[in-house]
């Protein structure tokens, strides 16, 4: 280890060097994947979305107490003129 990172992580508190400790760990795991491309764009955008909405985490989207407003809510916009 080069003496920098060591005075580095000596002048960190218990916590951060917890946090630098995940990170180094999360850094060999990843190293050791069998496909880092999946880390990558590799999901088309149609499989993405088709994901999204088969996961259920946007139907509170369609839930009835999220209807708060209504056409007659608001005032319209006036735009400045050119």
């Amino acid at each position: 280890m080069s003496p920098r990172l060591t005075q580095l992580l000596e002048e960190m508190t218990p916590q951060e060097q917890t946090e630098v400790e995940a990170f180094a760990a999360f850094l060999l795991v990843r190293r050791q994947l069998q496909q880092p491309q999946l880390l990558t764009d590799d999901i088309a955008v149609q499989e993405l979305t088709e994901l999204v909405a088969a996961s259920g985490s946007f139907d509170w989207l369609n839930a009835e107490e999220e209807d708060i407003y209504s056409l007659a809510d608001g005032e319209a916009v006036q735009w400045p003129s050119p």
